[in-house]
């Protein structure tokens, strides 16, 4: 018996929230089938990989996933600790790639950035920990800096983004101290160099040494790209330091306005080797 078309409409299922989608994500890697991810893509969509570059449109993306259900398998390589942070229309996550070499499992860090548009993805780009991955497989460096160049679609506003650009205007200005108006009491900066600061005590020290060191070592940063809506928030950027330059992206989340955590990550083997080049050692 054929249910009417008020009530289909009245229990129609809801649509599904980014939360969901980018969580879809994380189930895919622990079972590995990789084709079920097409179906979250829009038309459109830019996925960029580290390894493989950007795949550009849902067909191109289909291919790329049918490769990757054949490869990963086979290689070993599976995908544990999956973290989930997303508003609407923009999100990140956080996870491990483990990688099996000789018989021993090396957890390579990762992250993830999202845009959605109409319920579906239309942009997403994965990260690894450069140093972390080289010291496994020298002979192959994944690219970090491509992404940021990648049209992302539309970009949803809100007090997240408002937050955000403020941060970077600051930043690329070199107003360190300014900075720490923008964090919560219970805020948490973490930086791959100086290591993690909790409160915002801490953190204001942190900025008020940046604003003394960063122009000293003759270190500018520019903002790529950066997504934002409510709470959660995400930026692509360069920095600059005299002999050249390194990408970057900054996990953000926030609440009533305030920054609550600022993590940072960048290519670590790019950054290491200008600084040899300079310094020496």
């Amino acid at each position: 018996m054929g249910s009417s078309p008020i009530v289909s409409t009245l229990y129609r299922a809801p649509m599904a929230t980014a939360y969901d989608i980018i969580q879809r994500f994380g189930s895919v890697e622990d079972d590995q089938r990789y084709t079920r991810l097409v179906e979250l893509f829009t038309e459109d969509a830019v996925y960029c990989d580290p390894f493989a570059g950007a795949q550009r449109g849902k067909a191109a993306i289909a291919d790329f996933m049918g490769e990757m259900e054949r490869v990963i398998p086979k290689m070993g390589v599976y995908f544990a600790n999956w973290e989930t942070k997303a508003d609407s229309h923009v999100g990140w996550s956080r996870w491990e790639m483990v990688v099996p070499v000789d018989g021993v499992e090396h957890p390579i860090k990762g992250q993830s950035l999202y845009r959605l548009r109409d319920g579906k993805v239309c942009f997403a780009a994965d990260y690894v920990d450069s140093a972390a991955y080289r010291r496994i497989r020298p002979d192959r460096a994944p690219d970090l800096g491509f992404a940021a160049a990648e049209n992302k679609g539309t970009n949803a506003g809100g007090p997240a983004a408002d937050v955000v650009r403020r941060f970077w205007e600051l930043q690329t200005s070199a107003r360190y101290g300014e900075l720490a108006a923008l964090f919560a009491p219970d805020s948490v900066f973490t930086d791959q160099v100086y290591g993690v600061f909790e409160g915002h005590a801490a953190v204001s020290a942190y900025l008020r040494r940046m604003e003394t060191e960063m122009p000293e070592e003759g270190v500018t940063f520019t903002l790529d790209d950066c997504g934002g809506e409510d709470t959660v928030a995400w930026s692509q950027w360069t920095c600059h330091v005299p002999n050249g330059s390194f990408p970057g992206w900054t996990l953000h989340t926030l609440r009533d306005g305030l920054i609550t955590l600022d993590s940072d990550y960048f290519d670590v083997v790019k950054a290491r080797q200008l600084h040899k080049a300079r310094h020496g050692g």
